[in-house]
């Protein structure tokens, strides 16, 4: 019965907690889960709080300071500052480890919220008469409802409220001899459940929703061939850098051009062609691993976008490095495939020039490099 109820422990908390997704996506869904949270506190704690004063309205045939007053008073209170909390965090600029500390906050108080409620539904229900006993598991009952549709996103925290807000009074309500308590204790069972498995469907669309974004982001900002960034994301990227106040001050591109690229694959074939492509496209991955973007911009022409610090110098020993790491031989079916590599590159302060003309001007040093390669060899 232990490893039974150990087994779908498990299963429920894989279900629940995104197994298997990529720290981005991860990210993107705490920032998700914090704006609903935020979007639908204020009426989660006010249907709460109303339900609250309800409750207390019904729960006694007598006046009871707890009842009437304590119990319905704090969870105003309670709903009160947390929807003043939320409401000044909206105009917050709030980085992705608070919000994780504000949810898991937001949890916890849920969670005491729920079992204060519990605690409350099954003492109203021993305490009150017969005619009136039925109404503590209806109150208790509609406001875990209402929270765990509120927390739909957090599937732990929604769940974890019906359970701990709801098993007291379905255990008490079971034991009853009366045959329509233990009926409605049963129905009240089977929506439950039913709910969780709602909210378990729906975080997985949710995510899925995420995970397939993610894919098609990704898909239009890779190069397929070679995994490295393409000319959209290589654009972008260099907007984000430029319009940025950070240092390091100035900007340099390095554009590359495969010499007699196009001879070896006429002459070995596309295979070959791609997988120069590939093994050039990490070569250039791992020469350059701090480079802000490494990019095939197309066909066989690759890009590096680095930031620096403004020396006009600073780019002689990396197009070296780049001729000679390119220039050494590639495999392809057991064949070594030589070939070389033009390099051009040029800088500029943030701000001071657009990609188009940084461009311009690495590819005319590039060319120049390229004629001058092809002059010496005719000599």
């Amino acid at each position: 019965m232990i490893s039974f109820v150990r087994a779908i422990w498990q299963r429920v908390k894989s279900a629940t907690g995104g197994a298997g997704l990529t720290p981005a996506i991860r990210d993107e869904l705490v920032h998700l889960q914090y704006a609903r949270i935020g979007a639908i506190v204020p009426g989660l704690y006010f249907a709460i709080a109303l339900i609250a004063v309800m409750a207390g309205a019904a729960s006694s045939d007598k006046f009871d300071i707890l009842y009437n007053v304590l119990l319905p008073g704090g969870f105003v209170l309670l709903g009160s500052y947390r929807c003043l909390v939320w409401y000044r965090r909206k105009s917050m600029a709030v980085n992705t480890p608070k919000m994780r500390r504000y949810l898991r906050a937001t949890i916890w108080i849920a969670l005491g919220m729920a079992l204060v409620g519990g605690l409350w539904s099954v003492d109203a229900y021993l305490d009150t008469r017969e005619a009136r006993r039925i109404l503590s598991p209806v109150f208790i009952f509609m406001v875990v409802f209402v929270g765990a549709v509120c927390l739909i996103s957090m599937p732990r925290a929604a769940i974890g409220v019906m359970i701990v807000a709801l098993a007291p009074t379905l255990a008490i309500m079971a034991q009853s001899n009366d045959a329509g308590i233990q009926a409605m204790a049963i129905c009240f069972t089977i929506v439950s459940v039913l709910t969780m498995i709602l909210i378990v469907n729906s975080f997985n669309e949710i995510v899925s929703g995420l995970v397939l974004r993610h894919e098609l982001k990704r898909l239009s900002e890779t190069d397929p061939l070679t995994g490295l960034a393409n000319r959209r994301a290589f654009l972008e990227r260099f907007i984000a850098l430029n319009t940025g106040a950070a240092p390091p001050p100035s900007i340099a591109i390095v554009m590359i051009d495969l010499d007699g690229f196009k001879q070896a694959n006429d002459r070995f074939g596309h295979a070959a062609g791609d997988a120069i492509l590939v093994q050039a496209g990490e070569r250039l991955r791992l020469l350059c691993p701090d480079a802000a973007s490494v990019a095939r911009l197309g066909g066989d022409e690759f890009a590096l976008l680095i930031e620096t610090d403004g020396n006009g110098d600073y780019g002689t020993a990396l197009k070296s490095a780049v001729q000679t790491a390119l220039s050494l031989p590639y495999g392809c079916h057991d064949r070594q495939i030589t070939i070389s590599a033009s390099v051009g590159s040029a800088h500029a302060r943030k701000g001071d020039i657009s990609l188009d003309a940084l461009m311009r001007e690495a590819d005319g040093e590039l060319y120049r490099a390229k004629h001058g390669a092809a002059s010496r060899l005719r000599a």
